[in-house]
């Protein structure tokens, strides 16, 4: 029995580790940390030696409030990512980049780029055309703000279909991104805990656009998501497909 016991900890454990979450929130899913040290920010150092063993089977990732060089390390050891959260960084982030381009599976990601790229200010492009982001379908910006100068070069991700803005943006903003990023397939807006209607407008004109009134407790949002329950893609993606089904019934005789 305890033979048997091993192996079926054997087969289950690396899907354990399909999804790494460690959040603000103190929930830590599966065991990332040595819990008798107390020398990073939250007072807890990764188990680098074990992340390791189980990094080539995570594909979804969220890191929340953790410091820059350890996200690094994390990163290096789960080369398979494919869907990725990093969000209130400590500490410069520049070393992160190329670590982003090395994850070639890496198709949704969800960061505020000001932690990035510390040039960061309203009329500078944030340099979204690096290789780093040529390979993402999904992206996420938090803090997102509505000068258009900032995030022209949205238009310059090759494989960008689905764009969410977390903050408060305007419909210019709203209406240069659908005119330029042709390839773009939706494009959501929502303000994270905060109800937010202001966009009515832009998201009559084209259904490509959606408007959420919020996203709340974003860390179980996100996960539920990864574990492939219904989030604000899915939500946002119906609202688009109910809207062309009513414009299609509108238009027949």
């Amino acid at each position: 029995m305890v033979l048997v016991a091993r192996r079926v900890r054997q087969w289950l454990e690396p899907e354990l580790y399909r999804i790494i979450r460690s959040g603000d929130d103190g929930k830590v899913i599966p065991p990332l940390y040595k819990s008798n040290y107390r020398h990073t920010v939250a007072g807890c150092t990764p188990d680098l030696e074990r992340i390791a063993k189980f990094g080539p089977h995570v594909r979804h990732t969220l890191l929340q409030n953790r410091p820059s060089e350890e996200i690094g390390k994390i990163l290096q050891l789960c080369p398979n990512v494919q869907n990725l959260a990093i969000w209130i960084i400590h500490g410069s982030c520049s070393h992160l980049v190329p670590i982003l381009e090395g994850l070639r599976s890496l198709r949704r990601l969800s960061f505020d780029p000001s932690y990035f790229f510390q040039d960061y200010c309203d009329d500078w492009k944030v340099p979204l055309d690096l290789p780093a982001f040529s390979r993402l379908t999904h992206l996420e910006i938090i803090n997102a703000s509505q000068h258009w100068g900032k995030w022209k070069k949205l238009a310059s991700m090759p494989a960008l279909t689905h764009l969410a803005l977390a903050g408060l943006v305007d419909g210019a903003l709203v209406d240069h991104i659908l005119k330029e990023c042709q390839r773009l397939e939706l494009l959501i807006t929502f303000y994270l805990d905060i109800p937010f209607t202001g966009l009515q407008d832009a998201s009559n004109k084209d259904p490509r656009a959606v408007q959420l009134l919020s996203v709340t407790n974003h860390l179980e949002h996100w996960e539920h998501g990864a574990r492939g329950g219904e989030d604000f893609w899915i939500t946002a993606e119906k609202v688009k497909r109910k809207r062309i089904e009513e414009q299609g019934s509108a238009c027949s005789p």
